[in-house]
């Protein structure tokens, strides 16, 4: 008898009854889920968690019983070091971008597998969204009107509820990767003043985009931009890398825009700054170090704002991908890549696959766990 391999899915989201029967996802889509469902538990084991958000000692629980070749998840299951070192997993799939959520083994012999390439577009557009409603202040002009402040009292005036259009200000964009571009492809043309960062100037992209301006030293980004918007991913490198030092070069009422990874910003550098009237700058966050949001952050927020009430600051539960097609793109990727590399006999057939940068390159070059098998 053939050995199947086993699949163990750390989220019941990812199946044909969850996210394959949901009416805001067109019916094209579904149908691909359904099918790629149908062929998965023709040539696999399968399991799935019988819920959305298991703890870390419930997904060790299930490795451990039913021992799986592969692991899918998502950006909310914590995938340690110490579930991964005594399994027998030797690929995990996430149904995201970023995979900073995964902890590598030491022998770091374990493939990775993610989504890239669908996110840009919705992040994009999401981002624009929260900027455009941080500069216009929608979320405090919203608010006065449904706590009923808006009486006859106080009336249309032509210096009241000031604000000011993106088309007056200059964009710094930290990260020019697929989100960044997007970004850049949308704004362009309204002729807003673009500046980037990355680690590298980005010249075939500038051709098309001549106006836009590459900042080698990130303190001129900081020093120059009324907005600032991040767009780069959590890793050593990274982590708390929006510092202390680089706030403190933010132009006065400026706005820091995250829909990126919490842990790129040092937060707490950030509320001391705040709260202390170091720095006075506007916040439109998406993403925190703590998800779901801590509660000592939120009251030190919610005392900021009170403290400071003309500060505009949004703040949204990650959900910038929160698009129904894209979501349903996300899992339809997930699946087949889990689909093919069961169905792999070889490294050439493993190029086709989204591994994950780091990976992808060493691919030839280490022993990888899949070799097993």
């Amino acid at each position: 008898m053939t050995y199947k391999l086993k699949v163990f899915f750390t989220s019941n989201v990812f199946s044909t009854e969850e996210i394959g029967s949901n009416e805001q996802i067109s019916k094209k889509y579904r149908n691909i889920i359904e099918s790629l469902w149908q062929e998965l538990d023709s040539i696999a084991e399968v399991k799935i968690f019988n819920g959305r958000f298991p703890t870390d000692e419930q997904i060790k629980e299930e490795i451990t019983n039913f021992n799986p070749d592969i692991l899918g998840c998502h950006l909310s299951h914590q995938i340690s070091s110490r579930i991964l070192d005594q399994s027998k997993i030797f690929a995990i799939s996430t149904s995201t971008a970023g995979y900073n959520h995964i902890q590598r083994t030491e022998q770091d012999d374990i493939l990775i597998i993610h989504t890239p390439g669908i996110l840009h577009e919705t992040v994009a557009d999401y981002t624009i969204a929260i900027i455009m409603a941080n500069l216009r202040n929608l979320v405090d002009l919203h608010n006065y009107v449904l706590n009923n402040k808006w009486t006859l009292d106080d009336k249309w005036d032509l210096d009241q509820t000031l604000s000011s259009v993106i088309t007056n200000k200059v964009l710094g964009i930290i990260g020019l990767g697929e989100i960044g571009k997007e970004i850049v492809k949308k704004l362009y043309e309204w002729g807003v003043k673009i500046l980037y960062h990355d680690i590298k100037q980005m010249k075939e992209f500038e051709k098309n985009y001549p106006l836009i301006e590459f900042k080698e030293n990130i303190e001129e980004i900081f020093k120059e931009s009324d907005i600032l918007s991040l767009h780069i991913p959590l890793n050593e490198y990274t982590e708390k890398k929006i510092s202390k030092d680089l706030l403190k070069l933010m132009k006065k009422n400026a706005l820091l825009v995250n829909t990126a990874r919490g842990g790129i910003v040092d937060l707490d550098s950030l509320l001391n700054l705040l709260e202390q009237g170091k720095i006075q700058i506007n916040i439109a966050f998406d993403v925190f170090p703590i998800e779901p949001i801590d509660s000592i952050t939120l009251i030190r927020l919610k005392k900021i704002k009170e403290n400071n009430p003309n500060m505009r600051m949004i703040l949204l539960p990650h959900n910038a991908s929160a698009d129904a097609n894209t979501r349903a793109k996300m899992n339809i990727l997930f699946l087949q890549d889990i689909i093919n590399i069961i169905k792999s006999s070889s490294i050439e057939d493993l190029k086709n696959i989204h591994i994950i940068p780091e990976h992808k390159k060493q691919l030839t070059k280490k022993k990888w766990r899949i070799y097993n098998f």
